[in-house]
């Protein structure tokens, strides 16, 4: 489940009005921000949620960017890296390389 449902769903909890909890939610868009207005059964402003939708470039950046230096994708990196470096047998290679291994091979490794 992601972050967001998890808080929507406690946000909906707090609703007193169960039988329309549904209702208790408004979405409004302004351009890429979107904005939830959550509200009780009194129509009361609970809280705002503002969630951004992003082009294909920046949704490009933020997947490489977890991809790269998330903790519990470390262990992957390595065994990526351990695999292109037995390609080369003894061969040095650089940190450039081995950064360059990980931007263009490591997401399509890791899909397979």
């Amino acid at each position: 489940m992601y972050p967001i449902e998890r808080y929507l769903m406690g946000l909906k909890a707090l609703v007193q009005n169960r039988a329309y909890p549904k209702g208790s939610i408004a979405e409004g868009n302004d351009g890429y921000i979107q904005k939830w207005y959550i509200f009780s059964s009194r129509r009361r402003l609970i809280d705002t949620l503002n969630t951004k939708i992003l082009d294909m470039r920046s949704l490009a950046q933020a997947n490489r960017y977890v991809l790269l230096y998330s903790d519990k994708l470390s262990p992957y990196r390595q065994e990526l890296l351990e695999s292109e470096r037995a390609i080369y047998g003894g061969i040095q290679i650089s940190k450039r390389t081995e950064d360059k291994w990980l931007v263009e091979k490591f997401p399509i490794w890791l899909a397979k």
